[in-house]
């Protein structure tokens, strides 16, 4: 059972339709229109009020050549590069 913290009342305008379907839904779930607008509006918060990721947090993209593509790094100029600048 959720437990309830001090609820401050407001006033909120919808346009009569949105407000029908959001009595529509509650009365499908058994519920109140007032808990499924709470809902959303602590989704709303959740989603927007999230910390912003950094760099770390981001996933590898996987980068491919189109078809028929070359790729503009030879081979040869690969291996220049590594036994150019790896000291063994």
């Amino acid at each position: 059972m959720k437990t309830l913290l001090k609820m401050k009342p407001v006033t909120i305008y919808f346009q009569d339709l949105k407000y029908l379907m959001y009595q529509k839904l509650a009365m499908e779930q058994n519920r109140k229109a007032a808990e499924l607008i709470r809902d959303a509006m602590d989704e709303y918060l959740e989603r927007h009020s999230r910390k912003k990721s950094s760099l770390d947090d981001w996933k590898p993209l996987n980068l491919r050549l189109k078809p028929g593509a070359k790729d503009w790094i030879s081979k040869d100029y690969i291996d220049e590069m590594i036994t150019e600048h790896v000291k063994i």
